[in-house]
Parts: structure tokens; sequence; C-alpha cells
């Protein structure tokens, strides 16, 4: 009996009865925090598992945006500073009579033979693939601002459009 008693009234059990108290009160009666918030991208990932919808339609829109702006203000940076590129003149003229065909098709005016608008569309092309990691990581960057002050009033106003009795339940 006594080797029993010794086990009950043990120190260490005791002291781990009375942690134990201690945590489930310290976990029923107070207000702190379950845990710290998120810090990063850890963050940004949360955001997007609780709107992944406004989320996608906002990096999509984002990584085009930053395509087309780029492309054209690189294109108008090139007609504008016109600058000499080691390009064979022969190459010029053959591309430039494709395009002139194709223009013809379409109905538009037809370049001149030693026009530098194909040229210039190509550096452009290139300069905007050649950022597509930049590209990526900007879209990325801002894709929750984008979606926050964006897309969301814009969903919600196209969402004001129609009849309450057209809207998904």
């Amino acid at each position: 009996m006594s080797l029993v008693r010794s086990m009950y009234t043990s120190t260490s059990l005791a002291s781990h009865c009375r942690t134990a108290q201690r945590h489930l009160r310290r976990r029923w009666y107070t207000n702190a925090p379950d845990k710290q918030p998120e810090r990063g991208w850890r963050r940004q990932l949360l955001a997007f598992k609780q709107r992944p919808a406004s989320h996608i339609t906002a990096f999509a829109v984002l990584h085009e945006l930053t395509a087309i702006v780029p492309l054209v203000g690189v294109y108008y940076a090139l007609d504008y500073l016109q600058p000499q590129m080691p390009f064979p003149q022969s190459v010029l003229e053959e591309g430039n009579r494709y395009i002139n065909k194709l223009r013809t098709y379409v109905g538009l005016q037809q370049l001149d033979a030693d026009s530098p608008v194909l040229l210039h569309l190509a550096t452009s092309y290139a300069v905007v693939k050649a950022a597509v990691p930049l590209r990526i990581a900007a879209s990325l960057a801002l894709t929750p601002w984008f979606s926050r002050w964006c897309v969301v009033p814009v969903a919600r106003a196209i969402g004001k459009l129609w009849p309450s009795s057209m809207r998904a339940k």
C-alpha cells in the first residue's frame, strides 16, 4: 500500500496536474490570441485561399497589363529615339515586303521598303518577353492590392446591375 500511495503523492505527478490545470484555465478563461498573424508570402497565400477567384482574375489582368503597357512604351521609345541597330538591310526589306502584302490584304496603307516599324515591333516584343520574370514578380506582388481596389469593386458593381432574382444563391 505504501508503494501505491507514494506513487500518487509524488511531487512530479502533483506538479503535472497543476500545470495541466493552469493550461486549461489559460485556454478557456483568457483572450490570448491563438497564434501570431501570418507574415510575408504566407499572408498573401492566406488571402488567396479566402478569395481565389478575385486573386486569379487580378493576377491575369496584371500579367496582361505588364505585357501591353511596356510593349507600347518600348515601341514608341524606339520610334522616338531612332537608335541605329546592326541589322541587315536585305532582311528588313524582305520583312517589310511580307508585311506590306498582309497590310494590303487587311486594307491598310503600305510601309516604305526601309521602314523600321517591323524592327521596332520585333525589338519591343523581345524586350517584353525577356522581362517575363520581372512581370510575374510584379504581378504577384500587386495581386492582393489590385484585387482589393479594382477587381472586387468592379465585380460588385456588375453584380448590382443584375436583378436579385437572377443572382446566384
